[in-house]
């Protein structure tokens, strides 16, 4: 009897440390997907907005470098020749020249990059 009810204990165990396990990474996987939702790049209308209000006074709201402050170079087929995503976010967020730094965080800078790219880049 006392093996059978050391075989009991031995299964029950093994079924409580299934549960544990599955339930830990029934546990992570939701924190995952919460993260990914709440901290995931900004797309879409808020990358469009973000452009619209912070980037737009200066190089016009359809990238053409007319804007409203000043007259800035537009976001051409040479714009695009000599400038990859990382030296975009760089002068976005650090500035040159005549550009101040724009406060972004890089998430956000990299969706103004991809709205800029699906919206100018021809």
């Amino acid at each position: 009897m006392n093996h059978r009810g050391d075989f009991i204990d031995k299964e029950g165990f093994m079924r409580g440390k299934r549960i544990l396990i599955a339930t830990s990474l029934a546990t992570v996987l939701a924190c995952v997907c919460l993260t990914l939702v709440l901290v995931s790049p900004v797309i879409g209308q808020d990358a469009k907005k973000l452009y619209g209000d912070r980037c737009a006074l200066c190089h016009g709201s359809g990238g053409d470098g007319k804007g409203v402050i000043m007259q800035t170079a537009p976001f051409d087929a040479e714009f695009w020749k000599k400038s990859d995503d990382a030296a975009i976010a760089k002068v976005i967020v650090e500035g040159k020249g005549r550009m101040p730094a724009i406060a972004l965080s890089p998430e956000e800078a990299k969706a103004v990059i991809e709205y800029m790219k699906s919206s100018f880049k021809k």
